[in-house]
C-alpha cells in the first residue's frame, strides 16, 4: 500500500520496541528508511533499546584506528556500524529514538540542518514533559573541545550544531542519514552513563589524550538521572517523547509495528550490517 504524504489530516506511525541486539536495531532503522523512501509505511517514529552493551561506529570512521575491539571483546560489547555518520557510541543506559520520514515531505524544510531543527523541537518538547529544565538547541559548528589538542572517538566529546544541550553539557546526541526519497535521524537519550567504561573502548595515542577525553566525559555530558535528580525508566522517556513528537507533529499518530516490506528487509541476511570482529 502506498501512503500519500500532505493528503486530509498527517498520519504518523510509532513504534516501541523490546530491547534487541545492535545488528538488529541497525538493520530495523535501514528497513524503516527503505520502506518510506518506497512509499511503503507512514512517517515512522521508533523508539527502542539495546539488549547487550553496544558500541557503534559512524559508517566512514575508521575502527581498527579508534576502537579497542579486543578490550570490547573481552567485555561483551557488541561493535556495529551505523548507517549514519559521526564517532562511536556506547549504547547501554539510554533510550535511542529513530524517525524517518519521505522525501519530500511538507513539515520538514529540504535542508538535512532543516529537518534535524523539527525533530530537535520534538525531542526538546519530550524533554520539557519528563520535567527536564534548561535544555536548548546546540548553536555554531562543533564545539572547539578539544578540536586544537587531540581528536576523540567518543560521539560524547562534542556537541554538534542542533544537539541537545544542558548548561553547556551533552544530553542527546543525533546523527542523520539522508537518500533522494527519505531521511532517517537516529540519536540516545542518555538516562545514565558509565564514563569511565565508554572511555576505556577507546585507542588514543597519549595517556595524555585519554585523560583529555575523560576530562570532557566528566563535565561536558549530563544525563537524565543527573538532570532530574532521580532516576527515570525507559517507558517513562517512551511516553515523554511520544508526547513531544505528536505536539510538534501534530496529526493522527498510530501505534504499529514492521510491515511485511521491512520485516523481509530487516531479516537475517537480507541487509548487510557490518558487525566488527578482531
Amino acid at each position: 500500500m502506498l501512503f500519500k504524504v500532505g493528503v486530509a489530516m498527517q498520519e504518523w506511525r510509532v513504534i516501541e520496541d523490546g530491547p534487541q541486539d545492535g545488528e538488529s536495531n541497525m538493520a530495523i532503522d535501514r528497513a524503516i528508511l527503505a520502506s518510506c523512501a518506497s512509499g511503503e509505511t507512514l512517517p515512522t517514529l521508533r523508539l527502542y533499546s539495546w539488549e547487550q552493551p553496544t558500541l557503534t561506529v559512524g559508517y566512514a570512521q575508521d575502527f581498527a584506528k579508534e576502537i579497542d575491539v579486543n578490550r570490547c571483546q573481552k567485555l561483551g560489547i557488541q561493535i556495529v556500524r551505523r548507517p549514519t555518520g559521526g564517532r562511536a557510541l556506547l549504547h547501554n543506559h539510554e533510550v535511542t529514538y529513530s524517525f524517518t520520514a519521505p522525501i519530500p515531505h511538507s513539515k520538514f524544510p529540504s535542508s538535512l540542518l532543516g529537518a534535524y531543527k523539527v525533530v530537535a523541537r520534538a525531542l526538546l518538547e519530550g524533554l520539557k514533559e519528563i520535567g527536564v529544565c534548561g535544555a536548548d538547541l546546540a548553536l555554531g559548528g562543533k564545539s572547539n573541545r578539544g578540536r586544537h589538542s587531540f581528536h576523540s572517538p567518543s560521539c560524547l566529546s562534542s556537541i554538534n550544531h542542533l544537539e541537545i544541550e544542558v548548561q553547556g553539557a551533552k544530553l542527546v546526541g543525533s546523527a542523520q542519514r539522508r537518500t533522494k526519497r527519505a531521511f532517517l535521524q537516529h540519536g540516545s537519550v542518555l538516562l545514565d552513563c558509565d564514563r569511565a567504561l565508554l572511555n576505556s573502548l577507546f585507542k588514543y595515542a597519549t595517556d595524555d589524550d585519554r585523560s583529555k577525553s575523560m576530562n570532557i566525559l566528566n563535565n561536558k555530558v549530563i544525563t537524565l538521572s543527573e538532570c532530574l535528580g532521580e532516576s527515570v525508566t525507559r517507558k517513562e522517556v517512551f511516553l515523554a517523547l511520544k508526547k513531544g513528537f505528536s505536539r510538534v507533529l501534530q496529526g493522527n499518530w498510530v501505534a504499529g509495528h514492521l510491515n511485511s516490506f521491512e520485516l523481509i528487509r530487516c531479516a537475517p541476511n537480507a541487509y548487510s550490517v557490518e558487525i566488527i570482529t578482531a
